[in-house]
C-alpha cells in the first residue's frame, strides 16, 4: 500500500476459475498513475501480440483512476481497457456513475480478466471476499434487470458493471453498463466481456479509501475548489438558450466558434441542461453532422426542428437530477420516458446521433431508442452512425432490397428508427445482424461506392462533432490509438486556464482555429495532459469549470511532489505506449477520414463553407511534437529515452 493508492490489483482467470491478488510497486503508479495509464502498462507487458480480441488471451481491465473515489470533486470515473474487436487495436472506454469508486473502495486499483468461462459467470467483490458466481440465470437479462437481480441476490449496496444482450451476442458496438444507463460505450468492449462469458462485475461499496500523504492539504484544496459550486445559480441561465437562438443567424454568418463562456454560467448551464444545452446551437453552427454528414444544419435541420432536441425541451421530462459519485454539478437526470417508466436523460451525443444525423426531430423517439440502447448495452453514437449509413444505402440503391424486410427505410421515420434499434439490439437476422458490428463491416458487405457513406476512422464510428467546425476534432479522430472519438483532444478548449502551465512548459502557443500547421504542436501539449488527467479518474467537464487543482490533489494524496513537467511526461508516456500497442498489432499510426469529414468537396453554403482540412499538416505536426515515428507510430529512440520506456518496450 502506498499513499493515494492500494498497491494491488486483482487477476481473474476465467478458464481456470481462479482469482489472485498481485502487488504493484510504487514506481508503476508514479510512471503510469491509474486508469488508462495503468491499463496500458499492464496490457502491453502482459498480453501477447496478435491476441484475438474475442479470445482467451485478450485481457479485459476495469480500472478506477488514481483519485477515483477520493472524495475530491468530479472523481467518479472508471475506465475499461482491452484490445478492441471493433478496430483491432488499443481499446478503452471511460465511464462515470458509481461503480469506479466502489471498486476503489473495495481495496483494489484495478481488475484484470483473462480466459473464457465455461458458463456465464459474474465476479463478486466484497473487500477480501472475491469469488466467481454462476450467472446462467442472468444471461439474457438486460442491463437494468441484471443490476436488480444481483442486488437482490447480494446486497442493496452493490454496484454493478454488466453487459446486456448486445454484449452477450458479441455486437462489436456494445459497451459495459453501470447505474442503469451509464455506459463505457466505445471500442466494442461489451463484446470482449461477452466473449469471456462474464456477465457482470459486482462490488459491494465501502467507505474505505487509500491513505493520504497530507490529509489536511488534500481536504483544503478540495474545499477551496468546491466553493465555485456553492454560489446561487444565475437567473440568466434559463434565458440563455432562447437568447442565443435569436442570435444564431448572426453568429452563423460571422462563422465564429462558441467558447466555454464565464465559469459560473458554464456551471449553471451544466446543472440545468447537462450536455443537451447546446444541441440547437451546434446544429446551426455546423458542428453537428446532419443527414449522415451530407447535410447542412441550418438548411436541412433548421431551428424549428432542432429546438425540440435541445435545452428546455429535453429537461421538461426530468424527474430528478442525477450526478456521478462526488460530482458537485449533477449534469445528468432521471427522466420520464414515453412508456411511463424512467431512465437516463439523453445527452448531446445521443440526441444528435438519433436526431439530425438520421433526420429525426421527435424527442420521444430519441428517448425510446436511447432506452433500448441503455438496457441492451449499445453505444448510441455507433448505433446512430450505422443507421444513417443504412438509410443512405437504401436511398441510393446499394442495399439489397429484402435485407430490411418489411421496413421502409427512409430519413426521419421515427417508428422505423425504433424498430431498427431494436433489431440491432437483438441482432435480428438481416439488417439488424449487419449493423450490430458497426458501419465499417456493414459497408464492407456492399460495393465500393458504399464506402463513401461509412463514417468511421479505423472502424470506430465518428462522434457527433465535426472537424470542419473545429479541426482539432478531426485530428483526434485520425491519430488517437482509439480513433473516432471527440474526447481524444477536447478540441476547442486548449485556451482554458488548466492547460496554460503546460503550454508554457513546452514553449508552445495554442493554435488558431484553422492554423493547420500549429494544430499538431498544440495537441502535442493538450493530449498528454488529457491522458494524465483521465488516468486520475476525473471528469473532463471539470476542465471547463474553473481551474481544478488536480496537481495539488495528486501531490497531497501521494506525497510525490509532481510539477507540471513530470505530470506532462506521465501523460506523454501513456499516449506513447498506446501508440506502441497499435504499432505492435500492425495498425497504421493514423487513419484517413471519410471525404465528407475532410471537406472534399467543401460545403458551398453555411458556417463551414469552403473549408477543406489539411489533415497531412496536422498529423505531421502531432507526430513530431510527441516524438513518434510517423510511418509506424512507435516512439522514436530519443522519446523512448526521455520517457524511460526501454524496459517495457523490450529495448536493450
Amino acid at each position: 500500500m502506498g499513499n493515494g493508492f492500494w498497491g494491488q490489483v486483482l487477476w481473474v482467470d476465467l478458464t481456470a476459475g481462479q482469482v489472485r491478488v498481485e502487488a504493484l510497486p510504487e514506481p508503476v503508479y508514479r510512471r503510469y498513475l491509474g486508469g488508462y495509464g495503468l491499463g496500458a502498462a499492464v496490457l502491453y507487458e502482459r498480453m501477447p501480440a496478435g491476441a484475438d480480441p474475442l479470445g482467451p488471451e485478450n485481457i479485459l481491465g476495469f480500472l478506477p483512476g488514481l483519485l477515483t473515489g477520493s472524495g475530491v470533486p468530479f472523481s467518479g470515473r472508471f475506465m475499461v481497457v482491452a484490445r478492441s474487436p471493433l478496430t483491432g487495436g488499443w481499446g478503452d472506454a471511460n465511464c462515470g456513475g458509481n461503480f469506479g469508486p466502489a471498486l476503489r473502495g473495495a481495496g483494489y486499483d484495478g481488475v484484470f480478466v483473462t480466459g473464457v468461462a465455461d458458463r456465464p459467470v459474474y465476479l463478486y467483490i466484497d473487500g477480501q471476499q472475491v469469488e466467481l458466481r454462476d450467472a446462467s440465470d442472468l444471461w439474457g437479462l438486460d442491463a437494468v434487470q441484471t443490476e436488480e437481480a444481483i442486488r437482490r441476490a447480494t446486497s442493496p449496496g452493490v454496484r454493478v458493471a454488466c453487459i446486456g444482450p448486445a454484449g452477450e451476442r458479441l455486437s462489436l458496438i456494445s459497451g459495459i453498463v453501470n447505474d442503469g444507463g451509464r455506459i463505457a460505450a466505445r471500442c466494442g468492449l461489451g463484446a470482449v466481456m461477452g466473449s469471456k462469458r462474464l456477465k457482470a462485475v459486482a462490488v459491494r461499496k465501502s467507505p474505505q479509501r487509500p491513505p493520504l500523504a497530507d490529509p489536511a492539504a488534500f481536504q483544503a484544496a478540495a474545499a477551496s475548489y468546491r466553493q465555485l459550486f456553492r454560489r446561487r445559480p444565475s437567473r440568466l441561465t434559463s434565458l440563455t438558450p432562447a437568447f442565443l437562438t435569436r442570435l444564431l443567424p448572426v453568429v452563423r454568418r460571422l462563422r465564429v466558434r462558441l467558447s466555454s463562456g464565464p465559469i459560473q454560467m458554464v456551471i449553471d448551464s451544466f446543472r440545468r441542461y447537462g450536455t443537451a444545452a447546446g444541441t440547437t446551437a451546434l446544429v446551426e453552427l455546423g458542428d453537428t453532422p446532419v443527414r449522415n454528414w451530407s447535410g447542412i444544419g441550418f438548411r436541412d435541420f433548421p431551428l424549428a426542428r432542432s429546438e425540440g432536441l435541445s435545452d428546455e425541451a429535453v429537461i421538461r421530462h426530468n424527474v430528478r437530477p442525477y450526478g456521478c459519485h462526488s460530482c458537485p454539478v449533477a449534469c445528468g437526470a432521471i427522466a420520464r420516458l414515453p412508456d411511463g417508466g424512467t431512465g437516463h436523460k439523453p445527452e448531446y451525443e445521443t440526441l444528435t446521433a438519433l436526431g439530425p444525423l438520421v433526420m429525426n426531430d421527435d424527442l420521444d423517439v430519441v428517448m425510446r431508442c436511447g432506452q433500448i440502447c441503455n438496457r441492451a448495452g449499445l453505444d448510441t453514437i455507433s448505433v446512430g452512425v450505422t443507421i444513417a449509413f443504412a438509410l443512405e444505402a437504401a436511398e441510393k440503391g446499394w442495399l439489397p432490397p429484402d435485407l430490411a424486410g418489411e421496413l421502409p427505410l427512409c430519413w426521419g421515420d421515427g417508428e422505423v428508427l425504433v424498430k431498427l434499434v431494436q433489431r440491432i439490439a437483438q441482432r435480428a437476422p438481416g439488417l439488424g445482424d449487419w449493423l450490430a458490428d458497426g458501419v465499417r463491416r456493414a459497408a464492407d458487405r456492399l460495393g465500393p461506392e458504399a464506402q463513401q457513406a461509412a463514417m468511421h476512422a479505423g472502424g470506430q464510428e465518428l462522434a457527433m462533432h465535426r472537424g470542419l467546425y473545429e479541426p482539432g476534432v478531426a485530428l483526434g479522430y485520425q491519430v488517437d490509438p482509439a480513433p473516432g472519438r471527440h474526447t481524444s483532444t477536447q478540441s476547442g478548449i486548449a485556451e482554458l486556464k488548466s492547460y496554460a502551465p503546460y503550454f508554457a512548459f513546452r514553449g508552445v502557443r495554442p493554435a488558431g482555429r484553422y492554423d493547420y500547421v500549429a494544430k499538431g504542436p498544440t495537441f502535442g501539449v493538450v493530449v498528454p495532459v488529457l491522458r494524465a488527467f483521465d488516468s486520475l479518474g476525473l471528469c473532463l467537464f471539470a476542465l471547463q469549470m474553473g481551474d481544478p487543482p488536480f496537481l495539488q490533489w495528486l501531490n497531497a494524496a501521494t506525497g510525490w511532489g509532481f510539477e507540471e513537467g513530470e505530470f506532462f511526461r506521465a501523460g506523454w508516456r501513456i499516449q506513447a505506449l498506446r501508440h506502441a500497442f497499435n504499432a505492435r498489432e500492425g495498425l497504421p499510426p493514423h487513419h484517413e477520414l471519410p471525404a465528407r469529414e475532410r471537406g472534399e468537396p467543401p460545403q458551398e453554403v453555411g458556417p463551414v463553407a469552403g473549408v477543406t482540412l489539411d489533415a497531412e499538416a496536422m498529423t505531421a505536426g502531432y507526430f513530431t511534437a510527441l516524438g513518434l515515428d510517423p510511418v509506424t507510430g512507435r516512439p522514436l529512440p530519443e522519446t523512448v529515452a526521455e520517457l524511460e520506456l526501454e524496459t517495457i518496450l523490450g529495448i536493450q
